[in-house]
């Protein structure tokens, strides 16, 4: 119900001012929920449903091995088939979270050492909320059978679970998404200040990792026990700092630059 002299809206129990509710659409809207390898087109339906119930549009599938065409996914859309009509389909992952400035994975366990800690669900909607009032913003889900895989986990800022109940912490897939998008629509009605920062996109804190271990490797850097296990930790650093600006990319970049400067002009003297 409306109340034309104030401009609030009555919803329930709660009083939401007509203000808040354009704030929170704008916020939602940055946000993209990814599934990375769905296999039941049910579960694909009944997350577009659920993102359209608490506000969310954009659905990206990651090499899906279910189609969202599928009258099984149709069924259980339920009046989301805009969302399963406009749906992005991408082959890996990266293409998936092209422009993305963050995003949390969501795990049903805890993982190994590289990936700690795993905040609760409620934590990671403040930051992501928070996040997507600077840009783009991923929510990623993994498959039905084994969830997200650590090297798809290192490329999110933050790693996610659903507090359950120890003897069955496991959700269908659907459910997941369901819980998730439920505490960021709740987030999103009383934001926290907006971050006055330009986040760098996640391709560009990668590209960084990989420039700041290839130049590493030019002075006679010698990883141990593999050079996989120092680019894992680097993606670590940045993951635990949360909110890496495009300022500091570039800043390591000219680290870089230097470096690789200082390693050409030594082997043009060392050859003269």
């Amino acid at each position: 119900m409306r109340n034309l002299s104030t401009g609030f809206v009555l919803t329930g129990c709660f009083i939401v001012s007509e203000t808040m509710v354009s704030d929170a659409a704008q916020i939602l809207s940055a946000i993209r929920i990814v599934l990375v390898g769905p296999q039941v087109p049910g579960n694909i339906g009944a997350a577009a449903r659920a993102m359209k119930t608490m506000g969310l549009s954009h659905l990206v599938l990651v090499h899906p091995e279910a189609s969202p065409d599928a009258p099984e996914a149709r069924w259980m859309a339920h009046g989301a088939g805009d969302i399963l009509d406009t749906v992005m389909v991408t082959e890996t992952l990266e293409e998936a979270l092209s422009g993305v400035v963050y995003a949390v994975g969501t795990a049903n366990r805890v993982r190994g050492a590289w990936l700690n800690p795993v905040y609760p669900v409620d934590t990671a909607a403040t930051e992501i909320v928070r996040a997507a009032q600077r840009g783009p913003t991923a929510i990623l889900f993994g498959r039905e059978d084994r969830g997200l895989l650590n090297d798809e986990l290192e490329l999110c800022q933050m790693v996610a679970r659903i507090p359950a109940a120890t003897i069955y912490p496991s959700l269908n897939l659907a459910q997941a998404v369901m819980v998730c998008v439920y505490e960021v629509f709740r987030a999103a009605q009383g934001p926290p200040p907006t971050l006055r920062l330009r986040l760098a996109e996640i391709e560009d804190v990668e590209r960084v990792c990989r420039r700041l271990n290839d130049t590493l490797m030019r002075i006679g850097f010698k990883p141990r026990p593999e050079p996989e296990t120092f680019l894992r930790s680097l993606r670590r650093v940045f993951r635990r700092a949360f909110r890496t600006e495009q300022r500091d990319v570039a800043a390591l970049h000219k680290i870089c630059d230097q470096i690789d400067g200082y390693v050409e002009r030594t082997i043009m003297k060392e050859e003269s």
